[in-house]
């Protein structure tokens, strides 16, 4: 399996864990309640002794030069499968421990291919019963075994004489034939078997409830079962789970991948969560802004096929690491359907913005607030003009001059049929590139609403956030097929909520 396949083998199971690990549990449970419901089993074990050359050959001077002990294995195996044997072992026990019926399913039979013995096992929840059934099937495997040798020196007597009695008293033939007959008749009296019972039971072991063996057995079917699941679930969901499959189906980089965030938090590149997000966002900034001499605003937009991909973070926090850079940002809540911007910085909900400005009823410079870039929380400012210049100390003592950050609210929310059209969007962007150096516009989803198909044509790129495990790969395919009718450049994907994988930062953040 190549690194990739084991990637994502790795990945599926990490996601599906909880489940792998129920399905085990369980597994473990049922086999062990199983065997409790059961009751105890107990196993008894005799063996028999096979003789490789039973004792007609040795009698009658015709053992073979050579036994094949695998054939003779078989052989013996083969007898004690038959219904006689048990049928001898019912009778001679009265019935005591079952039928022939009873008997055969209670009792295993296995050979050993390294000796002449053959065991029996028999199972059952009662230790004499186990001890009794075995012993007594051992003994009529025996017996079985005698009456077959009996049965066919039986039919060569009956041969022998009737063949005797056709030759002349003074025939060399009838001598031999009569000494023959004399060594068939000795063991005919002698009525012995080519087997014993070397070992009977004198005990028998409890094989159930085995704790440990079945707990084993439940873990191993449990995890079979789970992987399966998982392997089952992952075939049919379709969601996005890697960064690949981002780039393969919008056919635009992935220039950021973003962990999963503190819960409840959201905006990370201050105060305790700086240190562990701020280079993600920083690099993503470097990605991103160009430096353009002489011309207008560059306009990014941010949105992403479905929501609760994490786009509005995404875009606040990326604000604020190129305002940080140096460069002039001017951050627009344009998602006038659930506008969610005015809520993450702590602006007042009536507080007026884009939708106001657009309908002439406030100037840009009433509505624009401040947004500070140090401290431990953004702190914003009602705007009037642009705020003092900030200054910060860079890397080797070196001076920079800091940007500045101005946040636009949408100004409320408004329905579908009173979305803003391009003929009032043009104007607002203009003026709100006139005030900064990039804007960064917070969008709707694009496969959900109008909204980012009207702005791109007034825009100058597009980046898409996604969300693992969010959405589906026929989102992203649709998404492309929009994108490629867009004038606006697609400057590529940012990943959200990709699991923490035990890596700490450089300057050893955990």
């Amino acid at each position: 399996m190549r690194s990739g396949g084991v990637e994502a083998f790795k990945a599926a199971v990490r996601r599906s864990l909880p489940l792998l690990v129920g399905l085990v549990v369980l597994g473990v449970v049922a086999v062990n309640a199983f065997a409790l419901i059961q009751g105890p089993s107990y196993d008894a074990t005799a063996r028999v002794l096979i003789s490789p050359t039973p004792l007609s050959n040795v009698i009658t001077g015709t053992e073979p030069s050579f036994v094949d002990p695998q054939r003779v294995q078989e052989t013996a195996l083969g007898i004690a499968d038959s219904e006689r044997v048990y049928e001898i072992a019912a009778k001679e026990s009265d019935g005591k421990f079952g039928d022939a019926g009873e008997l055969r399913s209670a009792t295993q039979v296995t050979g050993d291919p390294e000796s002449d013995l053959i065991s029996f096992t028999a199972t059952s929840s009662d230790q004499g019963r186990a001890v009794g059934t075995v012993n007594v099937v051992g003994e009529a495997y025996v017996d079985f075994r005698a009456e077959v040798s009996g049965s066919r020196i039986t039919s060569t007597i009956e041969s022998l004489e009737s063949r005797l009695s056709k030759l002349p008293s003074g025939s060399s033939e009838r001598a031999e034939l009569q000494s023959e007959l004399t060594n068939l008749e000795v063991l005919e009296n002698l009525n012995s078997s080519d087997a014993e019972l070397v070992q009977r039971a004198t005990s028998a072991s409890q094989t159930s409830p085995a704790p440990l063996r079945d707990s084993l057995i439940g873990l191993s079917i449990g995890l079979v079962i789970g992987l399966l699941v998982v392997a089952l679930r992952e075939a049919i969901d379709t969601r996005v789970r890697s960064e690949a499959d981002v780039e393969d189906l919008l056919a635009a980089p992935v220039l950021a991948t973003v962990r999963s965030l503190p819960r409840r938090t959201r905006i990370v590149t201050y105060g305790r969560h700086e240190a562990m997000f701020a280079d993600t966002y920083a690099l993503l900034a470097a990605q991103l802004v160009r430096d353009k001499p002489g011309e207008d605003a560059s306009v990014l937009a941010v949105t992403s096929a479905v929501a609760q991909e994490g786009k509005t973070t995404t875009a606040a926090n990326l604000a604020v690491s190129i305002a940080r850079r140096g460069t002039d940002v001017l951050l627009a809540d344009f998602d006038f359907r659930k506008p969610a911007l005015s809520e993450l910085f702590e602006v007042p909900g009536r507080a007026d913005g884009a939708l106001q400005v657009m309908a002439g009823t406030e100037t840009l410079d009433s509505t624009l607030w401040s947004v500070s870039l140090e401290g431990a929380y953004p702190r914003v400012s009602k705007n009037g003009s642009a705020p003092e210049e900030v200054l910060s100390e860079g890397v080797g003592g070196d001076e920079q001059l800091a940007g500045a950050l101005y946040l636009l609210p949408s100004g409320g929310e408004t329905s579908t049929r009173t979305v803003p059209q391009r003929s009032r969007l043009g104007p607002l962007l203009r003026e709100l590139q006139a005030r900064a150096d990039l804007v960064i516009l917070d969008t709707p989803p694009a496969l959900l609403t109008v909204e980012v198909a009207e702005l791109s044509r007034l825009i100058d790129m597009i980046l898409v956030v996604v969300r693992q495990g969010r959405v589906s790969q026929r989102n992203l395919r649709t998404l492309r097929r929009q994108v490629r009718t867009w004038p606006a450049e697609l400057a590529g994907a940012v990943v959200t909520d990709v699991p923490h994988a035990g890596e700490r930062s450089y300057y050893g953040g955990s």
